[in-house]
């Protein structure tokens, strides 16, 4: 997870200035790269105990940051997630209920966006899976 904190870190330098001091930094290993479900088609690149220890693990970090604001919350939310390839790619899939088994049927950039908005109603939009606009082309890789 070195490359994750790291663009974590980026970020953070970045966004600091303009939020003013008023966000919460949180660093947990439930974000750590995993193979999250067996995928659909079956393409094997890790032991199938990976996907019982890895999947559960993942899973918990969808329910933890994938919900719907509280009742009682009054103003919009952004949070910022980084993470790896393969966590975004299942946690799309699960946002927007598609079967989570075609989390491998995407393919995502290192150091891109995704954009997930879950309004007030429960209603999931994916406004972007894998921008990659702000990095030059040269610097673009996906492993």
């Amino acid at each position: 997870m070195v490359r994750a904190r790291e663009t974590g870190d980026i970020i953070l330098d970045k966004l600091s200035p303009a939020l003013e001091d008023k966000h919460t930094v949180t660093r947990t290993d439930i974000l750590v790269e995993g193979s999250p479900i067996e995928a659909v088609p079956r393409i094997r690149f890790k032991p199938d105990q990976y996907e019982f220890e890895d999947g559960p693990r993942i899973e918990a970090a969808f329910r933890r940051f994938f919900h719907r604001a509280h009742f009682s919350q009054e103003q919009d939310s952004h949070e910022v997630v980084v993470c790896h390839a393969n966590v975004i790619r299942y946690m799309v899939c699960r946002a927007t209920q598609n079967p989570p088994e075609a989390w491998l049927r995407m393919s995502l950039a290192n150091g891109s966006i995704t954009e997930v908005v879950i309004e007030p109603n429960g209603q999931v939009y994916v406004m972007s899976i894998g921008d990659k606009g702000h990095m030059p082309t040269n610097m673009v890789t996906y492993n």
